[in-house]
């Protein structure tokens, strides 16, 4: 175990902050558009689910409602209510001994506006995620599917020029020198960066999309990559034993973002740089945008549909699945409110799993604050000091700073980017492709 002095956590406790404003406005925001969906659309959720479904809306709306007045007036949490049989990824007997041991560590319970950001931020998705599961008929419901559906039809122009771009680039690699093809695979790791950029939790569950080209503006957004480790991103591929090019991808958001990052996976199977992946989306709906696994599978059945470039790569996404190149592995570890420090201990198999993988790629800020413990790191702490006891295999981090810590900066380096955008950690316009091989 390493020896790590603990900064303080990120805390809705300090008002004023991101975390404080987060609880204090976006998730309410986000809890009444929920409540607000549902009691619209209850009658043709009725019509789709069954009439006790259109019952069932207003139970959950009365739970979600008392949620949201529980957190705007502080109170204390709740235990979940357990346990979920038929739920194979049931996770409730975790958070009520996350409940139990912050109650044996701090002598209270966890309050909204007192626990840390991440534990709160988390919980109020597992009390979403409660508040459905315990009606029969939404048991299964996601409330924020038509949302991440509605983002990637409206991204159809930035799609199809990705999917234009990856026919192309395909077509001809077997003319390609080594550098011409470095040169492809980090614009790729460039649009999965950008596209990290669509995340309906941040907005509060408005729309957003990714409206035009991303192509056509890399150059342009690269000097605002504040951390950039492609060059030894790609000595590290190029360096991979054949019997070993297996990746592991924990995904982020559905949408843009999704097809960004299937996008550049397939460029590194054409190019024989990976031969395997496994893909690890979320089981439940979870900070409105993520990816989950029927999320994943209806991106590449609606792509599939589209004539040209789009249904192309899809048909390939589709075979990479089924030959099993393509793995999609779930694990209810992703849902809790734990950091990555501590995934040995509560999910060990799934850190065993994660440490047999010759590169993990995790995507976007929720995975960036759980690797480094969503803690007050100065922006010059060493990425891999900030991991602590997360050290399975080499990792990459991809992500654009939406909120919570960033790490591995040069000194003096936030400043300067302070004096110029004073947001510049909170609106998603700097990027980080931030690797730790752990040598």
């Amino acid at each position: 175990m390493m020896d790590v002095s603990h900064p303080p956590v990120l805390s809705p406790s300090h008002i004023g902050s991101f975390a404080y404003l987060t609880v204090k406005d976006r998730l309410p925001v986000i809890l009444t558009r929920v409540i607000d969906y549902l009691y619209r659309e209850r009658i043709s959720l009725g019509l789709k689910y069954g009439e006790a479904a259109q019952e069932g809306c207003k139970e959950v709306v009365s739970r979600l409602s008392q949620m949201k007045n529980e957190m705007q007036t502080n109170k204390d949490f709740q235990l979940l209510w357990s346990p979920q049989p038929n739920n194979p990824y049931d996770d409730s007997e975790i958070w009520n001994q996350q409940f139990e041991s912050y109650v044996s560590t701090y002598g209270v319970s966890p309050k909204w506006f007192a626990a840390s950001w991440l534990y709160a931020e988390c919980y109020m998705y597992a009390r979403i995620h409660e508040a459905l599961y315990l009606c029969d008929p939404l048991r299964d419901f996601d409330p924020f599917e038509e949302q991440k559906q509605k983002s990637l039809v409206d991204s159809q122009i930035a799609v199809e020029a990705l999917t234009d771009k990856v026919s192309s680039i395909c077509s001809a690699l077997s003319s390609h020198t080594q550098d011409q093809l470095k040169q492809h695979v980090l614009k790729f790791f460039e649009v999965s960066l950008w596209g990290n950029k669509c995340d309906l939790s941040i907005s509060s569950g408005g729309e957003c999309c990714q409206a035009e080209d991303v192509f056509s503006s890399l150059e342009k957004l690269r000097s605002n990559i504040i951390v950039n480790d492609s060059n030894m991103l790609w000595q590290l591929l190029i360096s991979l034993p054949e019997d070993q090019r297996d990746i592991a991808l924990v995904l982020d958001n559905a949408g843009f973002e999704l097809i960004s990052d299937l996008c550049l996976m397939t460029i590194l199977m054409e190019a024989g740089l990976t031969t395997s992946l496994t893909l690890y989306p979320k089981t439940r709906p979870w900070f409105v945008s993520d990816a989950l696994e029927k999320d994943l599978r209806w991106t590449v059945d609606k792509l599939r549909s589209n004539s040209g470039s789009g249904g192309q790569i899809a048909t390939k996404w589709s075979s990479y699945l089924s030959d099993g190149r393509w793995k999609i592995c779930n694990s209810k570890f992703w849902t809790t409110g734990y950091d990555y420090a501590e995934m040995s201990k509560i999910s060990p198999d799934l850190y065993s799993q994660l440490s047999k993988a010759s590169l993990i790629i995790f995507k976007g800020d929720l995975n960036y604050r759980k690797l480094t413990g969503d803690l007050e790191w100065p922006t010059d702490t060493k990425f891999e000091y900030a991991l602590q006891d997360f050290r399975p295999t080499p990792l990459l981090a991809v992500r654009t700073a939406k909120g919570g810590p960033v790490v591995g900066l040069l000194p003096g380096q936030s400043k300067t980017i302070s004096s110029v955008d004073r947001d510049w950690n909170i609106n998603g316009d700097y990027g980080m492709i931030q690797l730790c091989t752990f040598s």
